[in-house]
């Protein structure tokens, strides 16, 4: 999964069907729509594109299939998946991640493949819900792969505290790292050496993205979105908006 799914925005479903164990087709040709697919837990299969790739799915595979893509399908052991096509300005390779807690996410797929069939209000809002759903678990275990699973473990009490806390003017680095068990020194060089900065712009960073985000809606002065990021005189929060944006925030885009 590459960059250019940080900013999605997914323009038209196409279907979201169950592929059942007994369909013949295992040819495809040149893709129409880009396709987010999960195997039932029982299904192997691997998938041999026309590039020379070969993507391995086993049962509980998450895995994406690009438009325009043509592969050849063989199946190692009979398996169902659920499939739903759309269609998104995003361009990457074919994909596969395998999760450990698939529960809520294939029952987000079966709710869409089933309103499809009967094309309800609510089928639109089910295919979202299970592609970005699809997109979020993806991204997240993307970004594991990339820190080891000491370290998360390590790290993990910190990180849950960040994304519910980020926004609290009175978090300190000092209570993060009493989260850990570690040091605040140790709790600083870990952070840095894994994220790549240091906990204190992490928090900003956090901050800076949620004001954006706020800023698109229209709904809250400047002065307000800086109270609601944690800081409580605006004029901080629009340096570190600045330095980091290049716009301070009253030029930033927004209704």
């Amino acid at each position: 999964m590459n960059n250019a799914w940080k900013n999605i925005v997914i323009k038209d479903i196409s279907i979201a069907v169950y592929v059942a164990p007994d369909m013949k087709k295992h040819i495809h040709k040149n893709r129409t729509y880009h396709g987010f697919v999960i195997n039932t837990p029982d299904s192997v299969k691997d998938y041999y594109f026309d590039n020379g790739r070969v993507l391995h799915t086993e049962g509980n595979s998450l895995f994406y299939l690009p438009k325009g893509s043509s592969y050849y399908v063989n199946i190692i052991r009979q398996g169902g998946c659920y499939a739903i096509n759309f269609d998104a300005e995003i361009e990457d390779n074919e994909f596969s991640i395998s999760l450990k807690n698939t529960e809520k996410i294939i029952h987000n797929f079966k709710a869409a493949c089933n309103s499809w069939i009967n094309q309800n209000d609510y089928t639109n809002a089910l295919c979202m819900r299970a592609l970005y759903d699809a997109i979020y678990r993806v991204q997240k275990e993307s970004a594991k792969e990339y820190i080891s699973k000491k370290t998360v473990a390590l790290l993990d009490p910190a990180l849950k505290a960040l994304e519910s806390s980020f926004t609290q003017n009175s978090l300190r680095v000092s209570y993060l790292a009493s989260l850990c068990g570690v040091s605040e020194v140790y709790f600083r060089k870990l952070f840095l050496n894994t994220f790549g900065m240091t906990p204190k712009e992490y928090i900003i960073q956090k901050r800076v993205e949620y004001a954006k985000s706020l800023l698109r809606v229209g709904e809250f002065t400047i002065s307000e979105i800086g109270i609601l990021c944690g800081y409580a005189e605006p004029c901080h929060f629009s340096r570190e908006f600045s330095k980091r944006v290049g716009v301070t925030p009253s030029q930033f885009p927004h209704k």
